[in-house]
């Protein structure tokens, strides 16, 4: 091989040569752009599942609360219906027992009625009417007791009740969270994939370039160190250049020399 030739074959090496290294650099750079894509998705996956796993802790609490607080309307609620189920029962007694009061009164009319019952110091009443009369009072305290106690669980029947409603509201956001986040999740995992598939793509594109220019970076230095390739030496840049036309075009590039 004379001067002439080996100056053309090195023109040709180097050509190629820079060529790889050029698109080795670039895909060097996108592997690690990458490499920090993935590492940051998998750091915003990580938060985002710590952030399901805790809204699902928060909403377990919030329901086991929540439950909690049916159960005690479920008793209030029934205990408020016993109560005026007897306020109920004492207005027949006390109903019961004026109709009795006014077969016993020689006066019919009502106002008279009321005053025997209410204030009967100075009227002359028999045993019956005498009778009645107590049992009406008593009946009233009992009712006035029911009465008060059934304000109080009403006052408590309330306050559980909007209770329940803000556990409600909580939860129904805490769904919404949920929905949110588990979108996002989907959203990261997609993206990680894409990414991971590429920067494979990407390794496994580089590597086959450095397999290309180690066999370039071999040829130019037996050029360099005299070696009297004969006829192999063109052959080989021949080869390397259409296995370097054929990769990149297998990966979407297209290059001349």
């Amino acid at each position: 091989m004379d001067d002439a030739e080996k100056e053309k074959l090195l023109i040709k090496l180097n050509t190629i040569n820079c060529i790889l290294e050029e698109r080795i650099s670039i895909l060097i750079t996108e592997i690690e752009n990458q490499k920090k894509l993935i590492e940051n998705d998998k750091y915003q996956l990580h938060k985002v599942t710590e952030e399901i796993v805790r809204n699902e802790e928060e909403k377990a609490q919030i329901i086991k609360e929540r439950d909690t607080v049916l159960e005690e309307l479920a008793k209030l609620e029934s205990e408020m219906k016993d109560y005026q189920k007897e306020i109920d029962s004492g207005l027949e007694e006390i109903n019961s027992l004026a109709q009795q009061l006014n077969g016993q009164t020689p006066k019919n009319d009502a106002l008279s009625i009321v005053n025997r019952v209410f204030n009967p110091v100075g009227s002359l009443i028999d045993d019956i009417v005498f009778l009645c009369t107590n049992n009406i009072k008593e009946i009233e305290g009992k009712m006035n007791d029911l009465a008060s106690e059934l304000g109080l669980k009403a006052a408590k029947y309330e306050e559980l009740y909007r209770k329940k409603d803000q556990s409600d509201y909580i939860l129904n956001e805490k769904n919404w969270r949920n929905s949110d986040f588990t979108e996002q999740r989907a959203v990261l995992e997609r993206k990680l994939k894409e990414i991971g598939i590429q920067k494979t793509y990407n390794e496994n594109f580089k590597l086959d370039l450095d397999i290309l220019k180690s066999k370039c970076q071999l040829s130019i230095d037996d050029t360099n160190q005299g070696k009297d390739l004969l006829g192999i030496g063109f052959n080989l840049v021949n080869e390397i250049e259409e296995n370097v036309k054929s990769l990149f075009s297998s990966n979407g590039l297209s290059i001349s020399f």
